[in-house]
């Protein structure tokens, strides 16, 4: 392991052996350490957490995206996952089955059956916040948006002290990572489908389906249908929070962003540049299986591989100067939501959210920008958000709003 050496001031040739994905002295040196991975050993061995190796190149993270045979998502955290949650923690075949399950109930045009009810949430939010002229955006804003529509969408629940109780939990393991959070969420999850179970409603919803769906022609077990409830509602949790923090750094940061946010046309290509350059989810790990060599490194049966896909969002092989906004490339295959059969299953929801946060918001301000003297604090790890994001601005009159 490293030595007393300060991770801040070592050679990036010494810190990238030992480089630890979680730990915040490193984080400063993050694009450093991937950087010069990418030209020297691209598939790069660290003996952090009992070692792994970190896949930092586009062509090589789609490689093991796409060969569920030779690197298994059974453990889809680089440290494990608290509990089992299909599909993400499934290899095919399963995981074909959860996702034909559930993929219905994720697609745009079922979400916009919510589209009012997500508008209006943030529309309550902002009109409390935005009379004040700052707020900090990512604890006031961007996690209550976020968690009340996943509480919303995903469990669809009449029971308004349960659906807080979700909202509560999830704020948790959002905000602070709390692990104990995920099994009171799962027990919440268990309750609301025992509950419903002995209803016999009928809703047309993703509990219902997660009660109807069949894996190979069996019902789904209770630790399963826990599970796969449990993963939709965290897995949207960091992505849509960490992308609307992400983008108002960078409109803070260029005041010329503004007009582009403002544009409804937006979200159909600007947004992936965004994402692209900060993908909300860092990386996810995969286990090796079998024997093989990625891109010249060796890789034996129980390795531990992080496919970053942020590093692979930055791969000058497949991006021209990657480490700045391009909103005229012609081409933007970015791995943000991932690549190969375990693409994010809610992306389109992600999408929506942030269509639908900035709309309001822009209803109501204009000129968002970092008070003096305040600092942004960002965070380490799987999610690359900000922790801390205090925000000013200038309102818009009601006059000059424009509702599209």
């Amino acid at each position: 392991m490293m030595g007393s050496s300060d991770p801040l001031t070592m050679p990036v040739e010494e810190l990238t052996p030992h480089f630890d994905l979680f730990e915040p002295s490193h984080s400063s040196r993050l694009w450093e350490v991937l950087d010069f991975a990418r030209t020297s050993c691209p598939v790069v061995k660290t003996d952090a957490d009992d070692g792994y190796h970190i896949v930092t190149r586009y062509d090589d993270l789609r490689t093991v995206l796409t060969d569920a045979e030779t690197y298994s998502s059974a453990e889809a955290g680089l440290r494990g996952t608290p509990i089992p949650m299909p599909p993400l923690t499934e290899d095919p075949p399963n995981h074909i089955e959860f996702r034909r399950a559930l993929n219905p109930y994720l697609m745009r045009t079922f979400l916009a059956r919510y589209e009012d009810d997500i508008r209006r949430h943030a529309s309550e939010l902002l009109d409390k916040l935005v009379p004040r002229g700052r707020f900090e955006f990512m604890t006031e804003f961007a996690v209550p948006f976020t968690t009340g529509n996943l509480a919303r969408v995903i469990l669809d629940d009449d029971n308004e002290v349960r659906l807080q109780r979700a909202i509560d939990l999830a704020t948790e393991i959002s905000s602070y990572g709390r692990n104990e959070a995920f099994f009171e969420l799962a027990s919440l999850a268990e309750e609301l489908l025992k509950e419903r179970m002995a209803s016999g409603s009928k809703r047309d919803d993703i509990v219902n389906a997660i009660l109807r769906a069949t894996v190979h022609g069996r019902p789904l077990t209770m630790q399963e249908q826990v599970g796969a409830t449990t993963i939709l509602f965290t897995g949207g949790l960091d992505t849509t929070k960490a992308a609307l923090g992400n983008i108002t750094r960078h409109i803070a940061d260029d005041p010329s962003l503004e007009a582009r946010v403002r544009d409804p046309e937006w979200i159909k290509d600007d947004l992936d540049e965004f994402l692209r350059l900060d993908s909300p989810i860092a990386f996810m790990a995969r286990t090796v299986t079998k024997e093989t060599e990625l891109n010249g490194c060796p890789l034996q049966p129980g390795d531990r591989v992080a496919v970053h896909y942020a590093s692979a969002n930055r791969d000058p092989s497949r991006f021209a100067h990657p480490a700045e906004l391009d909103f005229e490339r012609e081409r933007n295959p970015h791995a943000a939501f991932g690549l190969g059969p375990h693409r994010c299953i809610g992306l389109h929801f992600a999408r929506l959210q942030i269509e639908i946060g900035f709309q309001e918001l822009y209803k109501r301000v204009t000129r968002i920008r970092i008070p003096e003297g305040e600092t942004v604090h960002t965070a380490t790890g799987v999610v690359q958000s900000h922790e801390y994001l205090p925000i000013e601005f200038d309102t818009v009159q009601a006059d000059q709003a424009v509702d599209r």
